[in-house]
């Protein structure tokens, strides 16, 4: 299939309900600060840790070896132990690395697109918004390719090689026309996207472009039918993707195997705030560590003497 681009239009309707008066400042750190409100159900979809071998790993087996809690509003450090940077804070710390924040993985996109398309009058007029942000599409310095050095040529023509594949690389991926387009702007400046139209087909693995590096497909950052049944949201650099939509919808993504989902409401926060069952870990010393005469014990992070 092939993505449209059909321009802002088609989601003002989103901006216009997170926009609407009465929506307070705390709002941006809640489910209300990425979709609307007025949904029956809202239901939050947890991208996976990387394990160490890079297998995908769940929150709620990270919880469970660890003893904490999983439920709608985890937040990845209390939860596992270490920070957004994959830095162990306690000496009980998951070992991994926190989920990438680059979008929603592509396995769990497709097993949640036949749910969605299933969940609207509409599966052949979805639309999908992109962060206008993202290298590939500009090209230009912002990518750089590297090419492996050629024994049997000379450094002239490896470097030759070396400047052809670059300037291919950094050609634009997307048109001027879409390039110089309108593009859909939410809130704070970077939230701006462009907006495309397809099927629910494109919606499971979406083909933005093709390029000297390969095909670019990668989730939307937002994606909605055109009769707004449901909106799937995607933040950028978060590890969580956030569906509104209808009780049979919330009912049928809850009991997907091929996800790690949990119903939570519109007032639900996002941040470290909305962790309330599990405690922030603080970094510790080393326990008993010996300091040397004059100085005492770092005992479970007090100083004793």
């Amino acid at each position: 299939m092939t993505l449209n681009f059909a321009g802002p239009a088609a989601g003002s309707w989103i901006v216009e309900a997170l926009e609407a008066p009465g929506l307070g400042a705390e709002a941006a750190d809640q489910v209300a600060g990425q979709v609307p409100s007025g949904y029956e159900a809202y239901v939050r979809i947890f991208h996976p840790a990387l394990g160490l071998d890079g297998e995908a790993v769940r929150w709620g087996k990270i919880a469970k070896g660890r003893g904490t809690t999983m439920h709608g509003a985890a937040q990845f450090s209390p939860v596992s132990g270490i920070s957004e940077d994959g830095i162990a804070l306690v000496h009980d710390a998951w070992e991994g690395e926190a989920p990438a924040g680059d979008g929603l993985p592509a396995e769990q996109l497709a097993a949640i697109a036949p749910i969605l398309a299933a969940h609207t009058g509409n599966p052949e007029e979805i639309f999908l918004a992109l962060w206008n942000g993202l290298a590939f599409i500009h090209g230009g310095d912002q990518i750089e390719v590297l090419v492996d050095h050629d024994p049997e040529l000379s450094d002239e023509e490896n470097a030759a090689r070396h400047a052809a594949a670059n300037a291919e690389a950094k050609r634009p991926a997307f048109s001027d026309e879409v390039r110089n387009g309108p593009v859909l702007h939410m809130g704070s400046g970077y939230r701006s996207y462009y907006v495309f139209e397809g099927t629910f087909e494109d919606l499971a693995s979406p083909l933005w472009a093709r390029t000297s590096e390969g095909e670019q497909r990668q989730a939307p950052n937002l994606a909605w039918p055109a009769d707004r049944a449901w909106l799937l949201s995607t933040e950028l650099y978060e590890d969580s993707s956030i569906v509104a939509g209808s009780r049979a919808l919330a009912d049928a993504l809850l009991a997907c195997a091929d996800i790690e989902a949990h119903e939570v409401a519109i007032d639900t926060r996002l941040d470290l705030e909305g962790d309330s069952v599990n405690p922030m870990p603080v970094e510790t010393e080393d326990d008993g560590e010996d300091l040397g005469d004059g100085f005492g014990d770092f005992i479970e992070g007090e100083f004793t003497n």
